[in-house]
Order: structure tokens, then sequence, then C-alpha cells
């Protein structure tokens, strides 16, 4: 077992996803986080016990101009319980953990107004294993306030003994962590497959007996974008067994994959370095800093919708590349194999059924690329008249991971096939092609692994 220490390095995307889908690593605050927090919220004190503070002696959104100085607890638990709506679908367990760890890491950061009490609750929260159900519904990309709501009152509402004080509430769901819990988790798992996705092209070229031109060196050196080197170097490596080429140039699912796939590679390259930010920022309003509190917008989620967007996006064309070439695997001119990979029996469909199944993962993979900025939303009265909707767009890139492993498995799945066919095995029987599937779906990481080994 691991522990997973909060406070003095920063927490990577890599390393909260890791730990999020470990359960087995325990989560710690260091002593100098701790620290931080109690001079914040000291600071925080301060300030409203001498003017007035958003959301702390004041009500929330259009009600910013009523005062609530007396209340205190009282109006935290009003808050919380106002904004946790409790509807949707239950959020996922590992989202649930990822959530609370990003907002550790948050709270950690300089400028919260945190108590090191709410933090060690949600320490012991983590601990327990014993995780809240939180619904989905209610993000739109300015504060994930109602998910976040739904956890602070699990806190309150447990044994350990935590007490909601004046001031705790509001600093609390001021946060998009749930939004950048499901979007790492995605984030990790496009990068997964996007390396799976380089070795099952690889065995597709062999299979075609691709030309490696389209690979070479120079190629990337006249056209210098990242993702493009990256990823013709990787294909360098990947196909250096491959015998002579078949053809003067390849379709474009072979011959375009360093310009496609190192789109994708960049996409998420700049993904991964918003999240980076994020996930280790104190971006709740307002802000502490010097003595004094400032109210700013820190919370509005525009670029990690726009980055989410621009990643979903960019998987759409690598998924089509892998459809391609799922064609071509079917097509005897490239191949030199029976139509569909078929076995001998006159009219066997062999893995026909694999090209509609990816054409509907495709199909599926394109509606979740649509970009959740288009939309936007005006609450609050008309004074918080703008979202991003960071949230949709998260979601939409956790459900479109499940898309690309489809169309991604079934490439490997025909493509191991057609190899094993040309080494001279007969075809298999017609049959349903769900366990195989399956089976291809689960090799995929170990796949992945391999290429990150390449660099």
């Amino acid at each position: 077992m691991g522990a997973l220490r909060i406070g003095d390095e920063p927490l990577t995307p890599a390393a909260l996803a890791a730990a999020a889908r470990d359960v087995t690593t325990s989560v710690e605050l260091t002593p100098s986080a701790r620290d931080r927090m109690a001079a914040g919220r000291a600071a925080a004190d301060a300030v409203a016990a001498r003017r007035h503070v958003y959301a702390r002696t004041t009500g929330v959104g259009a009600n910013y101009e009523v005062l609530v100085e007396a209340e205190g607890r009282e109006h935290a638990l009003r808050l919380l319980r106002s904004h946790a709506s409790g509807m949707g679908e239950p959020l996922a367990a590992e989202v649930v953990r990822t959530t609370a760890i990003v907002r550790l890491s948050q709270m950690a950061a300089p400028g919260g107004a945190h108590r090191p009490e709410v933090a060690d609750a949600l320490v012991a929260l983590l601990r327990s294993g014993e995780l809240p159900e939180l619904g989905d519904l209610g993000g739109i990309g300015t504060g994930d306030i109602s998910v976040l709501a739904q956890l602070a009152l699990a806190l309150v509402e447990s044994d350990d003994g935590f007490e909601l004080a004046e001031g705790d509430a509001a600093p609390f769901i001021g946060s998009n962590a749930a939004t950048l819990a499901v979007a790492a988790l995605a984030w990790a798992d496009l990068r997964e497959l996007l390396d799976a996705g380089l070795a099952v092209a690889a065995e597709t070229f062999r299979a075609l007996d691709g030309n490696r031109e389209a690979f070479a060196a120079p190629v990337g050196a006249a056209r210098p974008l990242p993702g493009l080197v990256a990823v013709a170097d990787t294909m360098r490596v990947l196909t250096e067994d491959a015998g002579p080429p078949a053809r003067l140039q390849d379709p474009f699912g072979l011959r375009c994959l360093p310009q496609v796939a190192g789109a994708l590679h960049d996409a998420l390259s700049a993904l991964h370095d918003v999240l980076a930010v994020d996930i280790a920022a104190a971006a709740e309003n307002p802000l502490v800093s010097d003595g004094e509190v400032l109210h700013h917008g820190g919370f509005h989620a525009a670029p990690v919708a726009l980055a989410l967007d621009t990643a979903r996006l960019a998987v759409v064309p690598f998924v089509q590349l892998s459809v391609a070439r799922l064609a071509h695997l079917m097509e005897p001119r490239l191949t030199g194999l029976t139509p569909f990979l078929a076995a001998a029996a006159a009219g066997s469909s062999g893995v026909l059924i694999a090209e509609y199944v990816a054409a509907d993962a495709l199909a599926r993979l394109r509606a979740e690329a649509t970009p959740a900025v288009l939309g936007t939303a005006v609450v609050s009265r008309g004074v918080e008249e703008h979202a991003s909707f960071a949230w949709q767009g998260a979601l939409q890139a956790r459900r479109a991971v499940a898309h690309m492993r489809t169309a991604i498995a079934l490439e490997h799945l025909a493509a191991e096939r057609a190899l094993a066919m040309k080494a001279g095995e007969p075809a298999p029987e017609d049959g349903p092609l769900g366990e195989d599937a399956a089976r291809a779906a689960a090799a995929l990481p170990a796949l992945a692994d391999r290429v990150r080994r390449l660099r």
C-alpha cells in the first residue's frame, strides 16, 4: 500500500488518477499544508470581522447584498442544504474518491479559507472507504456546488465527530473539483487508448504490408508539430520489423496516422497542462492573499471546458482512422486474405459485423464530441450570466472513452486475426464476436504500456 502525500509537491493528473483507482493508496495531508490552511483561515476570519465577505457575511448569488452576519454556522448549513440537489445518477465511486482527493489538493494550496479540520474530515472519509452517493445533476461549469455540497453534508453527517463551523461551507463548495476529477480520469484513459491505438495501428500496418516512408524522420522534421513528430517516432519503432511495402503509398489510415494521432497527442497534452494547474489551485471565491480577501471569478472553468472540447474533438478523427483501417483489413486486395478474414466455407462472414459495431461506436463518439462551450446559462436573477458547461464536457469525455475503446479493440481483434492468417493459421469459423472483442479490449492496457516503454 502506497501513500499519497498532499501539500508539499503539486499533484499531477497521472498521480491523481493512479491514486484514485488504487483504493489501497492512503491519502495524507502534510503538516505544511495544514499550516497554510490555518493561516489562510485566520486571515479570512480577521477580514470578516472588519468588513463583509461574500458567502461568509452575505448571501450568495443575487443575495450577495443580503447580510447574514449573526447567522454563523446556521448560514453555512443552509448553504449546503440548499445547494445539495441530490438529483441525477449516482457518480461512480472512483469519481467520488477522485473528487475528494482533488479538493484536498486545492485546499492545500495558498489562497483558501479552509479550516484544517475540514481537510482532516476529508482524509478520514477517504481512509474509511465508505464514500457517499452523490447525484450528478447541477453543475454548469462555474463551480461544482451541487456535488460538493452533497460531499460536505456527508462529512457533517458522518460519525467521525466533524462539526461544521461558520465560514466552512462556501470555501468548500466553490470549486470545480468534481469536474477536474472526471476530466483527469478521462484524460488518463484517453492517453492510454492513444498509446494502445498506435500499437494496434502497427499490427494493422504489418498485416497490410504498409510503407514506412510515412513515418520517416524527415517527414516530421519538415513539419515539426510536437505530436506529429512523437507519433512518427513511435511508429518507426513499432514497425521496424516490417517487411517490404506492398504499395507505393498507403491508404490514409496508415499514411496520415502521424498527422491525425499527433493532433490528439497535442490536444491531450494541452488538457493535461490545464488540469495540472487547476487540481493544485485555490480558485474559490473569495481568495485570501496578503491578509486580504479578493472577490473574483477564478472558479469559472472556461479553460477546462475548452481543453476538454478540443480533446474530445481530436479523438474523433483518430477513431475514424481506426475504423478505416478495420475496413482495410476486410479487403482481400490489401491483405491477400479472404474477404472479411472469413473461414473457407462459402459465404462466411468472418469479422464483417465488427465494421457495423465500430461504425456504431464512432457515431456515438461523434455525439459526445459536441462542444460543451456552445451553450451557456443565465442564473441567479441574472447576476451570473455565463457558464462554461465544463461539467458536461467532462462527463462527455468519460463516455467517449468507452466508444474509443470499442473501436480500437475491434481493430486489434481483426489485425491479430489477419496476422495469424498470414502466418498460416486457418480463420475461425463464424460465431459471435463478443467474447473475442472483450479479450481484445482487455489487452489494450498492456499494448499501451509497451508503447510507453518506448519513450
